[in-house]
This record gives C-alpha cells, sequence and structure tokens, in this order.
C-alpha cells in the first residue's frame, strides 16, 4: 500500500469526523495481532508541547512536530489495517465531559462539537515502518492508545491542505489519562498515565460490567 493510498485513506477518515450523534454504532475494528514496535512508544511525557491547535496552522510538509492531543474524532478513530488513528485539540469537548450524563453513546466522536472547530482541530497520525508505507496493523491498544485518551505526538508533518487535512507520521508518543468533568486537563500531566483508565485483569470480575468493547475505558 503507497502513500497515496494512505493519504487517500487519510483524507476518508477526515471526511467521516462530522457524523453526529444520530450515527449507528460500527462495529469495533479488530485489532492486528502484529505489535507496533515498543520504541514508538515513551513513558516520559515531553514538557512544555503546545496544543494541536497551535501547531497545526503553521507547521509544513516535512516539519518536525509535537503537540498535545487525545484520541478520537470519529466513531472509530482507529483504522483496520493501517497503522493510523486520529486525535483531536484538548479545546474540543467530547460528550463524556459535557453537563449532561450519557447523553452520547460515542463520547470519542465529538458529534455536539461545531464542524468547523472539528475541522481545525483534527489530526491523523501514522505509524511508519521501515519499508516506508505505514505499518498493517490497528494501532488499538498499542502502547495503550484508546479513544480519549491524552497524547504526546512528536512526529513529522507528511501531508496537509487547507480543507483540514492534517497527517503527522510518529516518532515518539505519550499516552495519558483521561480527563473528567470539572477537570479537562487531568489525564495530560506526567505521573497522570492511569487516571480514569480500568486496567483489566484475568479473572477480575469487578470491572466485568464497565467496559464493554474492550478498550480499557469505563462505558459511564
Amino acid at each position: 500500500m503507497n502513500l497515496k493510498t494512505i493519504t487517500l485513506a487519510a483524507c476518508t477518515v477526515t471526511g467521516l469526523l462530522f457524523a453526529g450523534c444520530e450515527r449507528t454504532s460500527p462495529e469495533p475494528a479488530t485489532p492486528v495481532a502484529a505489535a507496533i514496535p515498543t520504541a514508538y512508544f515513551t513513558k516520559n511525557r515531553p514538557a512544555e508541547v503546545p496544543d494541536l491547535i497551535k501547531v497545526k496552522p503553521t507547521a509544513k510538509v516535512g516539519d518536525e512536530v509535537s503537540f498535545l492531543a487525545r484520541v478520537g474524532g470519529r466513531p472509530e478513530p482507529f483504522v483496520d489495517g493501517i497503522a493510523m488513528f486520529t486525535v483531536a485539540d484538548p479545546s474540543l469537548l467530547s460528550c463524556e465531559v459535557m453537563g449532561e450524563e450519557d447523553h452520547c453513546p460515542i463520547p470519542w466522536d465529538y458529534c455536539c462539537e461545531d464542524s468547523n472547530a472539528i475541522t481545525a482541530g483534527m489530526a491523523t497520525v501514522r505509524f511508519i515502518g521501515e519499508s516506508g508505507d505505514p505499518i498493517a496493523a490497528n494501532a488499538k491498544g498499542a502502547g495503550g492508545l484508546a479513544p480519549l485518551r491524552f497524547v504526546v505526538i512528536e512526529g513529522t508533518v507528511g501531508d496537509r491542505n487547507d480543507d483540514g487535512l492534517f497527517v503527522v507520521d510518529a516518532d515518539r508518543i505519550w499516552v495519558g489519562g483521561r480527563p473528567e468533568r470539572g477537570d479537562l486537563r487531568l489525564g495530560s500531566h506526567a505521573g497522570e498515565e492511569n487516571v480514569n483508565i480500568v486496567v483489566e485483569h484475568d479473572h477480575d470480575h469487578e470491572h466485568h460490567d464497565h467496559d464493554h468493547d474492550g478498550d480499557g475505558i469505563p462505558d459511564h
């Protein structure tokens, strides 16, 4: 699969961002067994990283960038069979941090946000393999990647256009926790990697009813 095809896939991902809460929840993609190399991930959060929205307007193809974002932006932010996923700027409000309890079944699709804000605040992240093409695997779960988690992305701008497309080829990723109502930056700091994250264990019946989709995050 060449980069032209991958860019087309990224454009398709971007085009699906504006679905809204009325969309039927898709079948979750099944992660491919092939692992994303652990070298892509770091336990050490880079300091003083700007938000995505501060980087995206001026970054050019080939620029090295780093930014804070959250995994999400569409009902399925990960692409089955291609190691890429979408992220959203921290200023965008996912449904689970809004005032109403459980008012959207897929809180990471940002369906209650303004579509222009979504266009300005979204990016696609790719893992490029030794062949020069994206790794042929679903990135979901790699390094703890899951919808709604904060991430710091360090990489190179691989593609962009004036219609909102912004593709970054990852060099290193820090995966954080999740925010909550009243503290929208909780989970974005060093030491908060497991905030609001349910870690499942074998025979752990205590959390059996809280994580129905296997994302490792609670469904409430």
